[in-house]
């Protein structure tokens, strides 16, 4: 596996002065889960899904499983159980690896602020999705909302899509009022990626246009999924209703804001100066995509 950095990610980390801890950060990459992480990957209730459709969109889902969906114990390789995965397959990530079997995810645990991401080639099965694991790595546990969910039995719900190219005002005060999502990115290796994004409510900014204008904090200094976005300009965005389990998930085109200097864009970016914008071409709702009871406990302390 070569776990080097591809040139949009070194770029970015050479324009803001964080290489040498990029390079200090490059060794925790594996091709393998390692070993004192396996349990909590196991225990995991859901994970977040990236694919790409057969027009190269970007796509972000939620999957969710009962105990024992999730098996990480051959070195390499997760397998998720079809059997017991507790929401739909109508999701669009199922289709998508129809065309396309590369996917990442992020295994994160809202409760305790913990999260591993991995990405690889998935394996579609009779009873059974296997990944082979290609890049996979510890996160770092900042601006994420603290919240504990519990899950209820689905399998007498329903879900209910709609879909759209253009986001309604319905739709936007929701991503208006989100304190959390998660994105899906591509990078010039082919591996496809997903994280997590976390703020304050209203941190996302909806322009007059209908673009987003997302505040990029400071990270690990790895810029991953900045700088997939540098090379290749797709994303997929995930949003979640914690009070009803309907999802969102937007696809579309991005850009960046870079160095602003003006007081206001220092405090809203917690003084990186760095937006980046998404622009929506399509998006899904799944009304009672899925039952949970998401209690909230609070909010990152290192939220601007």
């Amino acid at each position: 596996m070569d776990s080097k950095y591809h040139k949009g990610e070194i770029e970015l980390q050479e324009r803001f002065g964080e290489a040498k801890i990029a390079n200090r950060a490059v060794r925790i990459i594996k091709n393998k889960i390692i070993a004192g992480a396996i349990p909590f990957i196991e225990n995991q209730p859901f994970v977040i899904v990236s694919s790409k459709d057969q027009d190269a969109n970007l796509w972000t889902s939620i999957w969710m499983g009962s105990p024992g969906w999730i098996d990480a114990s051959e070195e390499g390789r997760i397998r998720f159980k079809l059997e017991r995965i507790q929401h739909s397959q109508t999701d669009i990530t199922f289709n998508n690896l129809k065309e396309n079997n590369q996917v990442g995810m992020i295994f994160i645990d809202l409760g305790t602020r913990r999260r591993y991401r991995v990405n690889g080639r998935m394996e579609v099965g009779v009873a059974y999705l296997d990944l082979e694991i290609q890049e996979a790595y510890p996160n770092c546990p900042k601006y994420i909302q603290r919240r504990i969910p519990s899950f209820k039995n689905l399998e007498n719900i329903g879900p209910i899509l709609t879909d759209g190219s253009t986001l309604d005002e319905g739709l936007k005060k929701w991503i208006s009022l989100a304190d959390t999502f998660f994105v899906g990115s591509e990078s010039s290796f082919g591996y496809l990626d997903a994280s997590h994004r976390g703020g304050n409510p209203g941190f996302i900014e909806i322009l007059e246009n209908g673009d987003l204008k997302i505040p990029d904090y400071a990270g690990n200094s790895m810029f991953n999924t900045l700088g997939n976005l540098l090379e290749i300009p797709k994303a997929g965005l995930l949003f979640i209703n914690f009070s009803t389990g309907d999802v969102l998930q937007l696809t579309g085109s991005t850009n960046f804001l870079f160095d602003q200097p003006i007081g206001e864009d220092q405090k809203e970016t917690a003084k990186t100066g760095r937006y980046w914008l998404f622009k929506t071409t399509a998006w899904i709702k799944t009304a009672q995509h899925h039952q949970a009871d998401w209690e909230f406990l609070d909010n990152s302390p290192y939220n601007p």
